[in-house]
């Protein structure tokens, strides 16, 4: 089964499919180091393919990778001995990662036509010996809809980053995928009276999809908590899945079912014998004090026995060597007197604190500028903020007494422990903060191939 992401951020949706089986055809991703994230990850994925097929040596060419420390200046230096081994594969994934964005050329420089972008997964779909493509996924940049930055930054439907969903349907229209995938934030649902989610519905509609009916009895139509799939994280989102309307004609003829009750579907069944909390899922992690650590450096996993570990951080750990991208931030003494104060839960909001701790005049926009993640909590939302400062990020464990890294912040996410952010501290960040979790992705993609599945036997 083939599948098209666009829009595609760090993987994280693509990576729940991949996890199920799916082929991913091509991405669609406009920022450099997000798709050198890509480039790893279709790196790894193909690797394992190589060792599941028997050769025990193509999985080790990943961990000497990530062994090597090599650094962003360092990625294509460090991939080489990979490349020499199975040179096929710098082809493929420079094929398959497609670095533009959307656009109008004659009025965005960084732009590409969509003709343009079209022809380049046309030649992906060649390079994979993809006759067609049976399933769209991805959702254009959450930042236009959510509720933040339409406060702060006063944008409209005219914004251009609204109306990016229009090329999601133009891609509908090219490839005439089975179904689709469209995941948002939550904001999409009341922007501008909810104009936009009326008009992004109608448009589906009108490209010959139907939208299924998403529900498991427990919280409103197409909003879910990726708590509902098993990861550890209250973090909800705007889930739409469409069917061509051929389809569910023959469906219906067929008297199958159109619509997911994904309560089927869900992974935490295997993680059951632990709580969904912070210490849960990042407890095992190497403890580290703030400003120590290298970004790209991999270190050793912390002496625990087998049974000290939950089933979510085995998962994470599943075909690991150890932990990458585990880097704390350095902060000033100040900082981490206020942590302690939030930690010890003495303080929650910040305009209670001591005025020799506060630096910033407007203190009820900053009322939630220090959050901590608590060790027996479920964690609250990551978000890409998180690469500006990591104050509403704090690590439970008032003897480290600093920020959550990328990595805990990556667990958190349900990213695995093998999986490595590409570029600066700073990129690695947003691209956590912007993911999709996997897990959650890979219950999506568990029930749209059971309906591909039964879609091929009519």
């Amino acid at each position: 089964m083939n599948a098209l992401d666009l829009f595609s951020g760090a993987g994280g949706l693509s990576e729940g499919f991949w996890q199920e089986g799916f082929n991913i055809v091509a991405h669609v991703e406009k920022e450099k180091w997000m798709c050198e994230t890509l480039k790893t990850r279709e790196i790894y994925h193909y690797l394992k393919g190589k060792r599941e097929s028997g050769s025990n040596e193509s999985l080790d060419l990943y961990y000497r990778y990530l062994k090597s420390g090599a650094t962003y200046r360092e990625i294509e230096e460090a991939r080489a001995p990979i490349y020499k081994k199975y040179p096929e594969l710098k082809t493929i994934i420079n094929t398959s990662v497609i670095c533009k964005a959307f656009g109008d050329p004659n009025k965005e420089s960084d732009t590409h036509s969509f003709s343009e972008i079209c022809s380049d997964i046309y030649r992906a779909k060649e390079i994979h010996c993809s006759k067609e493509i049976d399933v769209v996924i991805g959702g254009p940049p959450c930042q236009a809809y959510s509720v933040i930055a339409r406060h702060v930054q006063k944008r409209n439907q005219d914004d251009i980053k609204v109306n990016l969903y229009s090329y999601y349907l133009q891609i509908l229209n090219e490839f005439k995928p089975k179904m689709f995938v469209f995941e948002n934030v939550v904001g999409l649902l009341s922007m501008n009276n909810g104009e936009i989610i009326r008009k992004i519905k109608s448009a589906f509609e009108t490209e010959g999809y139907i939208l299924l009916r998403l529900d498991n009895g427990t919280i409103r139509e197409n909003v879910f908590n990726a708590t509902y799939f098993g990861v550890c994280q209250n973090r909800k989102r705007v889930i739409l899945i469409g069917i061509r309307k051929d389809i569910v004609k023959k469906l219906e003829t067929a008297g199958k079912t159109l619509n997911f009750d994904f309560s089927k579907y869900r992974i935490y069944e295997f993680q059951s014998e632990s709580e969904f909390t912070t210490q849960s899922a990042i407890g095992d992690l190497p403890e580290l004090q703030a400003g120590e650590n290298e970004d790209h450096l991999l270190y050793e996993y912390m002496d625990r026995q087998p049974n000290d570990l939950t089933n979510f951080q085995k998962l994470m750990r599943m075909d690991s060597i150890g932990v990458i991208n585990h880097k704390a931030r350095p902060n000033i003494e100040r900082d981490k007197n206020i942590y302690r104060l939030f930690i010890k839960k003495i303080y929650k909001r910040y305009c209670d604190l001591p005025s020799d701790l506060k630096t910033h005049l407007k203190q009820d926009i900053f009322e939630d500028r220090f959050r901590v993640h608590f060790a027996h909590e479920i964690p609250h939302t990551i978000v890409a903020h998180i690469s500006r400062d990591g104050h509403f990020n704090i690590h439970y464990d008032i003897n480290q007494c600093r920020s959550l890294t990328v990595r805990e912040a990556a667990r958190i996410q349900s990213f695995p422990d093998n999986y490595k952010f590409e570029g600066p501290r700073t990129a690695q960040f947003v691209q956590v903060g912007n993911a999709v979790p996997p897990l959650m992705a890979q219950t999506i993609a568990r029930a749209i191939k059971e309906k591909l599945k039964e879609i091929e036997e009519l």
